[in-house]
């Protein structure tokens, strides 16, 4: 069964989306760390160029531009008149080094961003890459996976959802109350996020949200049930994919849920409603089959960010498809060269390396005691080994597929944590990668987080420890 990625297929698919990248030159790949997509939704940038996704702890990242940022000017040229391939030409343009944008949003017109290139060898690979080339080392730390959640989309095409700046909440239900404020809580919380501004009286838009939550009246039950696969969701409050009681498997028939849930989101312009008729911008509903009880107010703690993550624009009316990466690892500043695995090829200045005087050139014999490989191949067919040979030591209770489709992602055993650090120190398995997880008891179950490297440079070996940081990369976006 395939339950693995290699090291080369990991680093191919890495390099293939850099990023909105420029070539620089033929030795330097450049990136602004930022993607775009020609809108066809027609209140919202309506054949306009638009921010569809930012990679972390890229330039894109760094400045104030946001998902949805519609791109109205590129180096002072209108971008609105463009076709694709020629805004493209635009943002690639590798005579340059720095790119300037005006953006518009819901909570702002032609904000000026500046975005200076971000660029590294063409021969490179670097910490974050390597992370997650070998994810298989820690999938608690570094992981990317996908879910889907059954929110149909719909608006209004003949408006323009820039017109809309503020919003307020229709009267709740009194017999509701706690339940109606603790709702509208959290869509108060998400357009404020995206700029807009609550008002009480005379809003643009009146929020008014409907819901119910019910036994199954067809409910036959199932000895089986606790087998059927439930749903695994992001929760942007405690910021980790969640378990929750949720059937979305066409294989599952509704029968075999034992409620049934339903949640949906309207905006209103009043201005332009009637008393027989609601003028409505933009709806999202939800309806759900539940293994078991999950409270509305703890379905909509979840849902109801994600929800707004249709909003202004929506890639799909239909269902919702989200993809939450995560990468934890030990950040020193290295980058390697992909040749030859040895040779450090660049240190990032200020980094922990660089402040060890650690520098390209520099030749890394030996890694926390790991003697170090050179070659590509050999990594990677000692990687398929070593996760093929320790997957008894995997956690089946925890068991997820990710986006690249691979089922067989666990965690490690908590039970088993002193046979896997053997493991790790096994030289067969060229596990020297290893520091980029040294923080995790199951790899250094001393505690402490510091690394040893021994390095030659010239005619001189030499034996260096630094104190990593841990760097933090995490995206959330629809697909």
């Amino acid at each position: 069964m395939k339950y693995f990625i290699s090291f080369f297929t990991a680093f191919m698919l890495i390099q293939s989306s850099f990023g909105l990248t420029t070539e620089g030159s033929k030795s330097h790949n450049c990136r602004y760390g930022f993607s775009f997509e020609i809108s066809q939704q027609r209140n919202w940038a309506y054949q306009q160029a638009l921010v569809s996704s930012i990679i972390p702890l890229s330039p894109a990242s760094f400045s104030k531009l946001q998902i949805n940022d519609i791109i109205e000017t590129i180096n002072g040229i209108a971008a609105h008149k463009l076709t694709a391939e020629e805004i493209r030409a635009l943002l690639f343009d590798n005579t340059k080094e720095s790119l300037r944008m005006e953006v518009t949003n819901l909570g702002y017109k032609s904000k000026e961003i500046l975005l200076q290139q971000d660029c590294k060898k063409s021969n490179s690979i670097n910490e974050s890459e390597l992370a997650e080339a070998y994810s298989f080392y820690s999938l608690e730390n570094t992981s990317t996976r996908s879910f889907v959640c059954p929110f149909k989309t719909s608006f209004h095409e003949d408006v323009n959802l820039l017109a809309y700046s503020s919003f307020g909440f229709s009267p709740v239900d009194e017999s509701n109350t706690k339940l109606e404020n603790y709702i509208n809580l959290q869509i108060k919380s998400e357009l404020e996020k995206k700029g807009m501004t609550y008002i009480e009286r005379n809003p643009d838009l009146l929020i008014n949200t409907y819901y119910s939550y019910k036994k199954n009246p067809n409910y036959v039950g199932n000895s089986n049930a606790d087998r059927f696969p439930t749903e695994y969701r992001f929760n942007i409050h405690s910021n980790k994919m969640e378990k929750l009681p949720i059937y979305f498997n066409p294989l599952i028939n509704s029968k075999e849920a034992e409620f049934i849930l339903n949640l949906g989101v309207r905006l209103v312009d009043k201005k332009k409603s009637s008393a027989n008729r609601l003028f409505v911008v933009w709806e999202c509903e939800a309806n759900e089959l539940l293994q078991s009880n999950l409270s509305l107010e703890n379905y909509s703690l979840v849902h109801i960010p994600l929800m707004f993550m249709q909003y202004p624009f929506a890639k799909t009316k239909e269902t919702a498809q989200f993809k939450y990466t995560k990468k934890r690892y030990n950040f020193t500043g290295i980058s390697y060269n992909i040749d030859n695995l040895r040779e450090i090829n660049d240190v990032d200045k200020m980094s922990p390396a660089y402040k060890s005087r650690l520098q390209a050139g520099d030749i890394v014999q030996k890694i926390n005691g790991l003697k170090m490989n050179d070659n590509l191949k050999d990594a990677s067919n000692a990687y398929k080994q070593f996760i093929f040979q320790t997957i008894m030591l995997r956690d089946y209770n925890v068991k997820f597929t990710n986006t690249e489709g691979f089922t067989n992602c666990m965690y490690w055993d908590k039970l088993k944590y002193s046979k896997i650090a053997d493991a790790f120190q096994r030289q067969e398995y060229k596990t020297e990668f290893s520091y980029l997880y040294f923080f995790e008891p199951y790899i250094n179950p001393s505690g402490t987080n510091i690394l040893s490297f021994q390095i030659k440079r010239d005619k001189s070996v030499m034996e260096v420890s630094l104190s990593p940081a841990i760097r933090i990369e995490e995206s959330l976006e629809t697909y």
